[in-house]
Formats: structure tokens, sequence, C-alpha cells
């Protein structure tokens, strides 16, 4: 029988090769994403210095064009709360703890946050190292399970993942970025100079969505094999049976939490937030769960993510010699007396979030 190449274990003679080479034909990419603004600048400049009508509006349209296309950073997430050091002492000495672990850059900034997830990057012109915490996922786990999702996302600044690199990071950004500006959001009643508008931005968005689709799929191997890696660093210092039941958790109850957090309960609730979501997830069936995880039995044939399918995760994991925590953390009362204020503003932008939704939705 031939060996899966998705399983732990598994091999395939032209893997590393190919990987490689997607990863190299990917920073050639992100390179030339970032050339299209100062290519765009020059032919506008010298279609308008013709001083020919067409000339001048179609350099006009290069101009902008290149201000479209321009490098971008990263920037701080707009609904996320920032916590400073003096705000959670405890947690960024935990967080510290862990990069230390881990050999991580030092984390600047710990920011809080309504999304489903976490995440480690870097923003702005200083590249500030920035941990997000999606509140609400953060919720749900238990000591443990947190000190491994911090070790999983911290482990992204060193595992080698071109997405977390500068020049590939900040091409998918500039490419996401501009995926949104040029999105067809007319709806009746904006009247026609909009719906023109939107048409003209949708037709410019289409070699932007290829590109992003082909940088996406070059990087594709690389982001699976540093999800791996990321996982394995992980579990040298939570632990491997944190590691497991963490993923767990996001294959059987994080479904929950996002159907909570998008329904009308959000907004028309007056009750706190976080223990209303706590009791809807609590609610989910056995039954339920259990159909989650045979779910993600079937998703070994998925290939179109950048993250590989949580239960092969589990399965590579389980594969490694097993590991006890290097990181264990008992004190995360204190933590989350001090994730207490932040937790309710966040809870004031979603229930904002989802109210304007509802409204939108009804006009």
């Amino acid at each position: 029988m031939s060996a899966d190449p998705h399983l732990p274990g598994a091999t395939h003679s032209a893997g590393p090769t190919t990987g490689r080479l997607s990863r190299v034909a990917g920073y050639f990419l992100a390179v030339a994403v970032h050339l299209l603004a100062p290519a765009f600048l020059v032919t506008g400049v010298y279609l308008i210095s013709r001083l020919s009508i067409g000339g001048i509006l179609f350099g006009l349209i290069a101009l902008d064009l290149a201000w479209l296309t321009r490098p971008r950073t990263a920037t701080f997430p707009a609904s996320a709360v920032r916590l400073t050091r003096s705000d959670a002492p405890h947690l960024y000495a935990l967080v510290d703890r862990i990069g230390a672990e881990l050999g991580a850059p030092r984390t600047d900034l710990i920011a809080i946050s309504g999304e489903v997830d976490a995440s480690f990057s870097a923003y702005g012109r200083r590249r500030t190292h920035l941990l997000e915490i999606g509140y609400p996922l953060w919720l749900i786990l238990a000591p443990q399970e947190r000190v491994a999702l911090l070790a999983h996302e911290l482990a992204h600044s060193r595992n080698g993942d071109a997405r977390h690199g500068l020049v590939v990071g900040s091409a998918l950004y500039s490419l996401y970025v501009l995926r949104v500006t040029t999105s067809f959001v007319w709806r009746p009643g904006d009247g026609l100079p909009a719906l023109v508008t939107d048409c003209v931005l949708a037709v410019v968005g289409l070699p932007v969505r290829a590109l992003l689709l082909l940088l996406e799929l070059l990087l594709h191997r690389s982001s699976q094999h540093a999800e791996y890696r990321a996982d394995e660093l992980q579990a040298q210092v939570a632990g491997t049976a944190a590691v497991v039941s963490l993923l767990d958790v996001l294959t059987t109850r994080t479904p929950a939490v996002g159907d909570f957090l998008t329904s009308d309960a959000v907004a028309v609730g007056t009750g706190d937030l976080w223990t209303a979501m706590r009791s809807h997830v609590d609610s989910v069936p056995d039954a339920e769960l259990a159909r989650h995880r045979e779910s993600a039995r079937a998703e070994k044939t998925r290939i179109d993510t950048t993250h590989p399918p949580t239960y092969l995760r589990i399965q590579r994991v389980l594969a490694l010699p097993h590991m006890e925590p290097a990181v264990s953390f008992a004190g995360m009362e204190q933590i989350d007396d001090e994730l207490d204020k932040a937790a309710g503003r966040v809870a004031r932008n979603l229930r904002e979030d989802v109210q304007s939704a509802l409204y939108s939705r009804r006009h």
C-alpha cells in the first residue's frame, strides 16, 4: 500500500524540492507585487507628461493604480483592545516564559479581540510584534490549552513560515486590502454612479484576485509544513495532551462559538455576553461534538487552505514522542482578572457589529 503523503511519517520524493521551488517562486511573485506601484507611478507620470487628453486620462488612472498597489504593512486590528504590560503583568509573564522556551522574538504588545482565533504578527513600520488573542476562543479553553494556544502562535515567529516574513507577508496584506477595496458592494438604492464605480473596481480587482490566488497556491505547501512545525514546537512547550485537547476543541466547540456570535441573540441580548456564550457552548450535546469529529476526519482530502486538516494535525502530534509540559501555569485566575475589563469592551464591540449587520440586512 502506498503511503498517504498527508499522514505523519509519510514521504514523497519530490516533496522537499517542490516545496522549495514553490517557496522561491512565491518570493519572486511577492517582489513583483511590490514592484507594481513604482511601475504604475512611472507610467502615469510619463503619460501625463505627454500633455494629450488620452495621455492625461490614462496617466491619472495609472497614478490611481499606483496608489492602490502601494506596499502596505499590516495595521493594528481596528476592533481589538490593547493590553500593555502594566495592564496585564501576569499574562505578559506567561507569554515571555513561553517565548523564552521557544526562542521566539519578544512580544511587544498583546491585544484582545472578538475573533474565534489567535495570531502572532508584526504591524506598522516598526514591525511591532503583536500577539492577538481572540477572547471567545480563550474563554472556552482549559488553562493548559491556553498555554498551548499561545505557544502555537509564538512558534509561527520562528518556524520559517513565509507568510510571517516582511516581503511575502506585506505582499499578501496588500493584496488582501486590494481585494476588499475592489469588491462589488453595490446595493439597490445606491444609485447609478455607485454602480458604475463598483463595476469598474470589480474589473480592476480581477487581476488582484488572480495574483492572490497564485501566491496562495505557491505558499500552500510551505504554509502547511509551517503549521505542522508550529504544532511540534507547541507540544514541546505545553505538552502533547494539551495540544491534542486544544485541536479537539478547535474541531468540536468553536463552531458553536461562531454560530452564537453571529446570531441575533448577540444583538438583542441584555445579559452578560460571555456567560451566555459559555452556556451556549456547554449546551452542545455530545452527539453533536462527535459529529464534528467525524466531519473532521473527512477533511483529509482538503488541500485549499493554509492549515492542514485538524484531524491530520492531531495524528501528527500523537505520532511524536510523548512530551510533558515545559511551561504550565496554574494562576489563570489572575490573568482572567486582568482580561476582564478588556473583555467588556470586546463584548460591546461585538454587539455593535452584529447590530450594524442586522440593521443592514433589514434595510
